[in-house]
Order: C-alpha cells, then sequence, then structure tokens
C-alpha cells in the first residue's frame, strides 16, 4: 500500500510495524517519489509480500528504505 502521510509512517514504525488497531504487520517502509507529480510516497510492504515490491520502475523514482522490522533483511 502507498501512503502520502508522513505521520501515518511514523506512527507505523513506533509501533513496530503496527497500525492501531490493524492486525497485519507492515515488515517494510520504502521512501520513493511518485511518477505523477514526484512528491514522496511511502511503500508500506506487509507480512507475506515481496519485500522487493517498490524497486526502481517508471512509477517509483528514487527508491529507499526507511525501516525495516528486524530479520526481514
Amino acid at each position: 500500500m502507498t501512503v502520502n502521510d508522513r505521520k501515518m509512517v511514523d506512527l507505523i514504525i513506533a509501533n513496530d510495524g503496527y497500525y492501531p488497531g490493524d492486525d497485519i504487520r507492515t515488515v517494510r517502509i520504502v521512501e520513493y517519489n511518485n511518477q505523477f507529480n514526484g512528491n514522496v510516497c511511502w511503500g508500506l510492504i506487509d507480512e507475506g509480500q515481496p519485500l522487493d515490491m517498490y524497486h526502481r520502475s517508471p512509477a517509483v523514482h528514487n527508491p529507499k528504505v526507511i525501516w525495516e522490522a528486524r530479520g526481514q533483511a
């Protein structure tokens, strides 16, 4: 899932990958610039999803892993 709210990202990081009230854990967060306007977005990768979902592509510019759950490298 892609989000454009840094406060949401910070909350997930502070809660070790969990958004309050959600049972699914985010295991990696990738910051990138989107293809449409270059704005910063964050790709949330949940347990069970491919860890390379947000790789450099026409839609994802300058991807950088900013947080990762322990053991997910």
